[in-house]
């Protein structure tokens, strides 16, 4: 027994003291052996990493021991039992991250229970190789690079940016972090306004002192006045670097709800003697609408406006970066991750699918409870099409339905004008051009009848028939001889004058 013990002692040693990057977890996720070789790789200690709880997921809020535990769980793979590599950025403790390839094999007991999984760490400095991977895992290394990359250029990775129109909202952001500049953000409901209010807050100069948002639109104009009451004489006590926090962002979401008494207010507060706004108070506000519109309306002063909007952040719909959104989902994924036992890798193909091609009418918020319900719902490794909730997926099928047909427009005038062309040109037809019989036809007075022929554009001044061009019959009222006695009634001038 002594001499059983010295081996596994020897074999512990072995394992801590190797240069070859290796780890041990529990069933349940936990280190339990980070050696030498993994500690001079990544710059962290044993003893920061060992007892920490794998989860998968590419945080953005951890630090410490907790972010490399993270970039080294094992995908639900390995913990079903399978044998697998895959594709990895590792925390360092410096902050940058380390392109590596992670092997994992299943370790079980006699009756093929899971009681532990072994990693090993292997070169892997060519990122292209992350193509070969499998979708889902390619996904999950693509996220930690790009949070790897944010964190490196901008001091943050809480934000998912890959597109074009927000690497612009990066730039600005970043411009906003390094200073206390007043700021608008813009952007329909749900695509993030107060989440990136809260990066410029907590990743800025300030981040010590209290966010503070407010709904303009759900608060009260007394209890909106209650809250500034109390803010703004917090912030005239306590100078800064007291011991006491001070409001240091104020976030004012939907700012066109705010009562134009309590504008003035706040444009008085920071323009008064002895306030400057290069204390602690930053203001962010947020809109759905174009500020100018809002200003046109009525509803947000001008001064004001011009005091938010020194910096104007435009945040796009989720319909409009189509390239986030597999990187958005993958995070939303991996955020269900770490609050649950269960481990979900990825998507099967043609659920990414299906999800690429929603419209997505209330942007991140509606993707959020998606993938909620769908991590909820999933029961292996991957979220398959069945794990999608039903209000999506009828919400899909109702998208490809053609648009309902468009009514033709009734319009009374010319239907009329076209009945009573059509009944007049039968009246002459019949008449043969006898305007005088085909009025009788028609029962009205001839004159009648010649005024909307000369309106319709059915003849000729010169009498000529509408429909063959002829020249009308004379009327045999009007017919007078070529030559001989006038009759005798028009001698008599029995017409009269």
């Amino acid at each position: 027994m002594p001499r059983r013990s010295r081996k596994t002692s020897d074999l512990a040693t072995w394992l801590g003291t190797s240069r070859t990057p290796l780890f041990v977890l529990d069933a349940e996720r936990r280190i339990r052996v980070f050696n030498a070789g993994c500690q001079s790789l990544t710059g962290w200690s044993a003893a920061d990493v060992v007892g920490e709880v794998c989860q998968y997921a590419s945080v953005a809020d951890v630090t410490g021991g907790s972010a490399l535990a993270a970039s080294l769980c094992p995908p639900p793979e390995a913990i079903a039992g399978q044998e697998i590599s895959v594709p990895a950025h590792l925390a360092h403790r410096d902050g940058h991250t380390l392109a590596r390839r992670l092997y994992f094999f299943p370790l079980h007991d006699d009756q093929r229970q899971l009681t532990g999984i072994l990693g090993l760490v292997g070169d892997w400095q060519d990122f292209s190789e992350v193509s070969s991977a499998n979708p889902a895992h390619r996904l999950h290394a693509e996220l930690a690079a790009m949070r790897g990359a944010l964190r490196k250029r901008f001091g943050l990775q809480a934000l998912v940016a890959s597109s074009l129109p927000m690497k612009r909202v990066l730039v600005q952001a970043e411009l906003a972090l390094s200073s206390r500049v007043f700021g608008l953000l813009q952007g329909e409901p749900g695509t993030g306004r107060e989440h990136l209010a809260r990066v410029i807050h907590f990743a800025g100069v300030d981040k010590q002192h209290w966010f503070v948002p407010l709904d303009c639109r759900r608060l009260s104009a007394a209890e909106l006045e209650r809250v500034f009451n109390r803010l703004l004489e917090v912030h005239k006590g306590p100078a800064p670097g007291a011991a006491l926090p001070q409001p240091g962002t104020l976030y004012l979401s939907d700012v066109d709800g705010l009562p134009r008494d309590l504008q003035q207010r706040l444009c008085e507060f920071f323009d008064a003697a002895g306030i400057s706004r290069s204390r602690t108070l930053r203001l962010l506000a947020s809109t759905s609408r174009p500020l100018e519109e809002l200003v046109a309306s009525g509803s947000v002063r001008a001064d004001f406006a011009a005091m938010i909007s020194p910096l104007i952040l435009a945040l796009p719909p989720l319909r409009e970066r189509p390239e986030d959104l597999p990187l958005l989902a993958q995070h939303f994924l991996e955020e269900f991750n770490r609050q649950a036992d269960k481990q979900v890798a990825g998507y099967a193909d043609d659920v990414m699918e299906l999800l690429e091609r929603y419209h997505w009418p209330r942007n991140l918020d509606e993707l959020w409870e998606v993938i909620r319900d769908a991590h909820a719902a999933a029961t292996g490794p991957l979220v398959t099409r069945g794990d999608l909730p039903y209000r999506l997926r009828e919400s899909l099928a109702a998208q490809q339905l053609p648009p309902p047909p468009v009514q033709a427009e009734l319009r009374l005038d010319p239907i009329l004008t076209e009945i009573e062309t059509r009944l007049i040109r039968q009246a002459l037809k019949r008449s043969k051009n006898n305007r005088s019989k085909a009025a009788e036809i028609l029962g009205i007075h001839r004159t009648r009848l010649i005024r909307r022929i000369e309106q319709l554009g059915l003849g000729e001044s010169t009498g000529d028939s509408p429909a063959t061009g002829q020249p009308v019959e004379a009327d045999s009222s009007q017919a007078q001889p070529t030559d001989g006695p006038k009759s005798t009634e028009a001698s008599s001038g029995g017409a009269g004058d």
